[in-house]
Formats: structure tokens, C-alpha cells, sequence
């Protein structure tokens, strides 16, 4: 559980753009496939749950779990193991294992703890996504995390979110972590038609959301064309872009040089990177200038 001693995180921006946070329990989870359903055209719905899941938590819109998958050819699952019940901590494989990070969805009570997992699938599929097509009832994943948690900031008037497919399951959880006040704009680089885009990502009660999806098929620059056309972004507005990490290198520089915004008021994280296999999400998106 998150931490209750822990105080709101605050940067230059001040109590504006604080987002509350903790730790949680870190540990490793056998999880077992409970339901598999297509929620939206590209993006398939793998609800797991186990007697591990009691104490999950996680009550951060960016939190990431690590899920390791078994091995497509062998059906072997190499995941790292609890240190001992109810302690922190986990006790890493000797061996190589098939692991990518995921954003949960929130976790919910259903005769026990379920937890969402939304997997973006494509023509040319990784391991995860492979796996999600092939997903049954029974199946068999280890979940470790989330490390921690970080809320929304309680006290702005706007979010401004820029995702790609892999970010959007993020971003539904944004759209409801923000007070009811706040105005909602979502600007989602696709592929093809995104008509299906804004029934995924619903809304929350009394949430104004507008939304624009962009095909990233017409241009790889397609979302900072869009971040620029946006126009200017208010004091009072939180931005939070996502997704591969290449193409948010220019949606970085023109949030942090042209507009002005701190790292406070304007977060930039890299979910993937073309070409590169298990992208580690903590690695700078912008190499030249990491801060």
C-alpha cells in the first residue's frame, strides 16, 4: 500500500502541478487469466487475478507493472519470485525471461482483486501482443509492481494529454483521476481510421473531454503538428505526452524550449522505441538534453 507518511510532490510549479504519491508493496504476482474481451478494434481487454493480488495497489494514472509472459515455443514462464510473503522485494530468475511494461487499469474487488490489462495489437506483433491473441481462461502471467504511485494533480483547471495506442490505456486513467472541473483535451496519434478512439476512452462524470486523433501513417511529425496547431497551453493546464519515444523528442523540445513549460507542468515518457526490444520507459527521451 502506498505510503501514508508521504507527501505531495512538489516542484518549481509550486502546490499547482503537486501529485500525491507512495510506494507500494514491490513484489511479484502469479496471476491467472480471468476473462478475455476485444474492447476496441485494435486493443484486447486480459483481466487477471490470483489470491497474490490482495494487497495491489495502484493509484497513479502512469503507473507500470512489468508482466512476464511464458515462452510462445516451450510454454515455459521465467519471472522473478516474492521475496516471502507479505515482504517487499523479489528474487530475480537466472535465467532470460519475456517481460514488457504495462500500464494497469484500476484495480477493482470482484470476489478479490481484478486488474485490467489492455494490450495494443498490430500486424507485426512482439511477444505481448502475440500472446493477448492467443490469451484463454486459466493462462498463466507473472505481474511485478507497480513500484509506485503518483495521482493527477488535484489543482489545475486543463490536461492536455498526447498518446500514441500504446499510451491510451494511461490516458483513460488520467481523463478520471482529474477533478470533475477539469477541461480535458486528448490529442491521439493512431494508425488508420480513430473512430473507435473515443468510445475507448470514454469520460469521466461531468469530465469535458475533447478529443482529435492524428494518423500517424500520414507523417512520423504528425503529433507535434498537432502540439504546435494546439496553440498555446494555459498556466493553469497539465500536460502529460506518451508513447514512442522518437517521435516525442520534438514534442519535448517544443514544450520545454518553445513554450516554456517545466518539468512540473509538462511530463514526456517514452513507452517504446522503434527498434529497440524491452524499451526501458525511464530512459531520457531526448539524449541531448535528458533533464
Amino acid at each position: 500500500m502506498a505510503d501514508p507518511q508521504s507527501l505531495p510532490l512538489r516542484g518549481a510549479d509550486g502546490a499547482r502541478f503537486a501529485r500525491e504519491g507512495g510506494r507500494n508493496r514491490f513484489t511479484a504476482r502469479q496471476a491467472t487469466v480471468m476473462r478475455v474481451e476485444r474492447v476496441a478494434p485494435p486493443m484486447i481487454r486480459v483481466t487477471v487475478a490470483g489470491p497474490e493480488f490482495a494487497d495491489f495497489t495502484s493509484a497513479g494514472p502512469a503507473d507500470h507493472v512489468r508482466v512476464y509472459f511464458p515462452d510462445a515455443a516451450t510454454g515455459e514462464l521465467v519471472a522473478p519470485e516474492p521475496v516471502g510473503p507479505g515482504e517487499d522485494g523479489i528474487v530475480r530468475p537466472d535465467r532470460a525471461s519475456i517481460a514488457r511494461d504495462f500500464t494497469p487499469l484500476p484495480p477493482r474487488t470482484r470476489d478479490g482483486i481484478e486488474v485490467d490489462l489492455d494490450f495494443f495489437t498490430h500486424p507485426d506483433p512482439g511477444p505481448a501482443s502475440a500472446w493477448a491473441e492467443r490469451a484463454r481462461v486459466g493462462d498463466r502471467l507473472v505481474v511485478v509492481g507497480p513500484r509506485g504511485s503518483r495521482r493527477a494533480p488535484q489543482d489545475i483547471d486543463g490536461l492536455l494529454l498526447l498518446c500514441d495506442e500504446t499510451s491510451l490505456p494511461s490516458a483513460t486513467r488520467w481523463i478520471r483521476d482529474v477533478p470533475r472541473r477539469t477541461a480535458v483535451d486528448v490529442i491521439a496519434s493512431v494508425h488508420g481510421d480513430g473512430g473507435w478512439v473515443r468510445d475507448y476512452l470514454g469520460g469521466g462524470d461531468g469530465i469535458e473531454m475533447r478529443l482529435r486523433t492524428v494518423d500517424t501513417d500520414a507523417a512520423p511529425d504528425v503529433l507535434v503538428t498537432a502540439l504546435r496547431e494546439y496553440g498555446p497551453v494555459g498556466d493553469a493546464t497539465f500536460v502529460w505526452a506518451a508513447g514512442e519515444a522518437s517521435g516525442l523528442v520534438e514534442v519535448r523540445r517544443h514544450l520545454r524550449r518553445t513554450l516554456g513549460l517545466s518539468s512540473s507542468q509538462a511530463v514526456v515518457s517514452g513507452y517504446w522505441r522503434k527498434g529497440v526490444v524491452a524499451f526501458d520507459h525511464h530512459a531520457p527521451v531526448d539524449p541531448f538534453d535528458p533533464d
